[in-house]
């Protein structure tokens, strides 16, 4: 009886951890604590496409899958399910990116993209598994928002990220618009304005880290009770914060996911209501407080620095179209694209990845790579059909405006930070689609009353 109990108070414990680092890690994701494991120089390549780093939200998921392994040990239920398929495309991809070391131009960054990939597969699988752990993840996501909202704002007053310098983070740095580098918008006047970084390295990264966590609140907006003026509030701060980080790839993709949100089904017109106010008031008080910033981002017109930008992309896909042309069975290595640029950049441009991550995958994994991502994408839009529930609704909605923006940005293939964001959705959409709250497959808290007997 004495070692059933403590068997009992041991898997609540482990479950406690796996829930507890599940709710820390979306904030995690927005602040870059990280460890380099494995440094390789290759100037002028930016040094966090080129280095093996752990971060603090990959600690997170360590700490999380090991609870879980440990608690399955405990409960004898360490027999998982047939993976989904959108993981077992994941596997293949990430299987491939591994097997792209043996001919990749720097080996070791692509097992280290590939095993990270690996790595989120396996995140993804446990999430999937587990659709209650949606609860934590999701308020975890509320305080993300709230948090790097609330930055965006002081660093747009303040047109600086000085006051963030008593923070142990590299990232963003002091920055403020006369900083050579640093992402601003050059007004018609000639007046360079800085954009919201929040605590990351770039604002496209805060675009894209507030659209993937704006489905935390997007569930809660959808249901039918009080919580859903929460929701509410959070998809309204998101959209503001958004809209502040000036990243046209994020703009797109939350009009996107806001137009896929307001269609889900059993929701009362009160409620739908609710979700566009949100929305258009978060996302047109950046409109009205800010209207030649927008329209400079819009249009480009008067600024040759946006011109500059759109110039600077171009170049980036026609590189990318030279690599394909010659590597397209195998492509450079995962991970690989920003070294293979160091011959051909003229004076004045960076290398970094192009900003599409479809682009991406061919360029480095080639056709096979393609193939895997494809039936990824195949799986989803076939998964995404089988249930009409609001909740999972909601999450098919902000997925599909990642996947939007992602067309226009690198961070989901590129960033470990991100590709993690990518798998916490993709993980509690999985939970949704299998069976909802009441078919969570977790581990049982405590073993069998009659074991033992």
């Amino acid at each position: 009886m004495n070692d059933r109990h403590m068997r009992r108070k041991a898997a609540i414990f482990l479950d406690a951890v796996y829930e507890g680092a599940t709710g820390l890690l979306p904030m995690a994701l927005g602040l870059w604590f990280y460890h380099p494991l494995l440094r390789l120089p290759h100037p002028p390549v930016y040094f966090i496409y080129s280095s093996v780093l752990l971060f603090g939200s990959d600690l997170l998921i360590l700490i999380a899958l090991s609870a879980d392994l440990s608690l399955r040990a405990l409960t004898g239920t360490l027999r998982l399910h047939r993976p989904p398929l959108p993981i077992l495309g994941l596997l293949g991809l990430a299987g491939w990116a591994i097997l792209s070391a043996a001919w990749s131009i720097e080996p070791r960054l692509s097992a280290y993209t590939g095993f990270h990939l690996l790595g989120i597969a396996v995140w993804i699988l446990s999430l999937s598994e587990r659709p209650k752990a949606w609860r934590a993840l999701s308020t975890g996501c509320m305080l993300g928002i709230l948090l790097q909202s609330s930055v965006a704002v002081l660093e747009i007053l303040a047109q600086s990220t000085a006051f963030l310098r008593p923070l142990p983070l590299e990232w963003p740095g002091q920055l403020d618009p006369s900083i050579p580098g640093a992402a601003v918008i050059e007004l018609p006047e000639g007046r360079r304005w800085l954009r919201a970084y929040g605590t990351l390295p770039h604002p496209n990264l805060l675009g894209l880290y507030l659209l993937g966590l704006m489905a935390g609140p997007a569930t809660w907006g959808v249901q039918p009770n009080p919580w859903s003026f929460i929701g509410g509030l959070g998809l309204g701060l998101g959209a503001f914060g958004i809209g502040l980080s000036f990243s046209r790839a994020a703009w797109l993709g939350c009009i996107a996911s806001f137009i896929g949100l307001l269609r889900t089904p059993q929701l009362s017109p009160r409620r739908r209501l609710l979700l566009l106010l949100a929305g258009a008031i978060g996302g047109l008080a950046v409109a009205w407080l800010f209207p030649s910033q927008t329209i400079t981002r819009l249009t480009g017109r008067g600024s040759a620095l946006e011109l500059r930008s759109v110039r600077e992309r171009q170049w980036l896909m026609e590189q990318a179209w030279r690599q394909i042309t010659s590597h397209p069975l195998l492509g450079t290595g995962a991970g690989t694209f920003p070294l293979a640029l160091r011959e051909a950049i003229p004076p004045g441009y960076r290398a970094e990845p192009v900003h599409h991550v479809g682009a991406l995958i061919l360029t480095e994994l080639g056709l096979p790579g393609v193939g895997f991502g494809l039936v990824m994408l195949w799986a989803f839009l076939r998964e995404r059909r089988r249930r009409e529930d609001p909740e999972a609704w909601a999450l098919t909605a902000f997925l599909i405006g990642l996947l939007i923006a992602s067309m226009l940005d690198h961070p989901l293939w590129t960033m470990a930070p991100m590709r993690a964001l990518g798998g916490c959705l993709l993980g509690a959409w999985l939970g949704r689609q299998k069976s909802g709250d009441a078919g969570d497959r977790r581990p049982p808290a405590s073993p069998d009353p009659s074991e033992g007997h």
